[in-house]
């Protein structure tokens, strides 16, 4: 019993003292310069959050503002994070280092948003051609086809009840990005019982139960529960979905190949032709990455491209149903706005209002572009962004990370701090309008490592959302069915997203 105790107490002992060389040491001397709570030995300041996931964001934002709604730091168990929120240091070189993503990788492999290197470099400027902005006539006339399907299901609502747009803006927005970037027809929108719906509906919870509950970081113990089992078998449903989509591709390409081949004698030259074409004409993504060969006439690897549209077609098509359904959340509960974006959109058509958008039509949308922003605003689409420091780094006021820290871009808290956006509470388009800072409002984040779909995400928001206004009234849902909001990797509510809607006389 004796020994027990003593053992105990050496290693009681050693923790404490490790503790202390901690802080006298140079890595923690930088980190105090900056608010925080003491952390505990071994734990940090981890069991601040609870044991509730959901709950972490909510917990967060209380010590943003209890330490003086400034940047401020976190520590999780060895892991420090220095939290941001001020535009000044937002918008310095950070967001080009290297990202933590531990929690990802699982999921998404080493695809571009996880990799780095000459991999990324790569990858990336291979995608890049595919959302240029000549690209974005046919992603409009991809909307605006898609919607026509979409209005039939939301055709047999008006009026009558309430309907969770979360259910049928995924597989829409899926259908739009697999015609837009994939060249084939995924269909979902028929099928909402389709697996990778259903899959795709738990990653998020499951990333940010990955990413702050630390006891799923020890692997042993976390193998022997059925959230490891339920992630296995989320994961393998998605990448077989990618999997799919790459044989329906391939299938298409090879069937076009096919057809000079059989037809005409100059087989060599033409097949050349047209491969050269679908690498270099930018519209369809996977061809790119099917097609394209490397210096030494290898391909692409199936298992690079599994993992890149595995990412790829997850992130675009949830990130963008998130805002879309948001937006129109708030529209519904700010009825006024909602009139003065249906007036522009008036405006805009002549009265014309059935007929089919263009880019043109697009560009004139100032004050709904305004709108999405402040949605975003209120309710951050992506909650964070991390990254890892492989070397120290200054800030303008001098006080510096020290390398092996993270730097968290904090959105929830940037979006809200009143030093940038008065009266914070407030819905207001209209602080849009007008210039702010630059790096105030960067939810697509910046840089070299920025999202390199943002233009076809706002080209596509703008677009649906001026089809469903110009053709519905949006009102918010029956009582008892308000959203539940928590800040997981991505905002989403817990119950859906319901409202209800009136056909507008056209």
């Amino acid at each position: 019993m004796f020994v027990i105790i003593l053992l105990l107490c050496l290693t009681v002992f050693m923790i404490f003292l490790r503790n202390y060389m901690r802080k006298r040491s140079y890595h923690w001397k930088k980190l105090s310069e900056f608010p925080g709570d003491r952390p505990l030995p071994i734990f940090g300041n981890m069991l601040q959050l609870g044991f509730d996931a959901d709950e972490s964001a909510h917990k967060l934002l209380a010590l943003w503002e209890k330490h003086g709604k400034q940047n401020f730091r976190f520590s999780v168990g060895s892991d420090h994070w220095i939290l941001l929120t001020e535009p000044d240091d937002i918008g310095t070189e950070i967001y080009k280092a290297f990202e933590q993503n531990a929690a990802m990788r699982p999921f998404f492999g080493n695809s571009v948003s996880t990799s780095e290197g000459e991999r990324w470099k790569s990858v990336r400027k291979l995608m890049t051609t595919s959302f240029h902005f000549k690209t974005l006539e046919q992603k409009i006339n991809d909307v605006n086809k898609h919607c026509e399907l979409l209005f039939e299901i939301f055709d047999s609502y008006q009026g009558k009840e309430t309907m969770d747009l979360y259910r049928y803006l995924r597989p829409y927005m899926f259908d739009v990005v697999c015609a837009s970037f994939m060249g084939i027809e995924s269909n979902k929108l028929a099928k909402l019982d389709d697996a990778y719906l259903k899959a795709s509906a738990k990653v998020i919870k499951i990333l940010t139960y990955n990413f702050f509950s630390y006891w799923r970081n020890i692997e042993l113990l976390f193998k022997l529960t059925p959230h490891y089992t339920e992630m296995t078998e989320t994961i393998k449903i998605i990448k077989q979905t990618s999997t799919e989509i790459i044989e329906a591709r391939r299938d298409i390409l090879h069937k076009t190949i096919e057809k000079p081949q059989s037809n005409n004698i100059n087989v060599g030259t033409d097949v050349e032709k047209l491969i050269e074409s679908k690498v270099n004409n930018g519209e369809c993504l996977l061809d790119k990455l099917l097609l394209t060969k490397s210096a030494d006439e290898k391909s692409i690897s199936d298992d690079i491209i599994n993992e890149e549209l595995t990412f790829f077609c997850f992130t675009s098509h949830y990130t963008t149903a998130m805002t879309i359904s948001h937006t129109l959340y708030c529209l519904a509960k700010y009825p006024e706005i909602q009139d003065r974006v249906y007036e522009e959109q008036r405006c805009i058509f002549y009265n014309n209002l059935h007929k089919n958008l263009t880019n043109n039509e697009l560009y004139q949308m100032k004050y709904l572009e305004a709108v999405i922003k402040e949605s975003i605003r209120v309710l951050p689409t992506v909650t964070k962004i991390g990254r890892q420091l492989h070397n120290d780094f200054t800030f303008k006021d001098g006080r510096v990370a020290p390398a092996g820290s993270s730097v968290i871009i904090f959105y929830e808290a940037a979006f809200k701090n009143p030093k940038v956006f008065p009266e914070p509470e407030k819905y207001i388009p209209e602080r849009f309008l007008k210039p702010i800072d630059k790096f105030a409002f960067i939810p697509f984040s910046a840089g070299r490592r920025s999202c390199i779909g943002y233009q076809f995400a706002m080209v596509t928001m703008k677009a649906t959302l001026s089809n469903i206004l110009r053709r519905y009234e949006v009102l918010p849902g029956e009582p008892g069915t308000e959203p539940q909001f928590v800040g997981r990797i991505i905002t989403e509510s817990k119950n859906g997203l319901n409202v209800r809607l009136i056909k507008r006389m056209l």
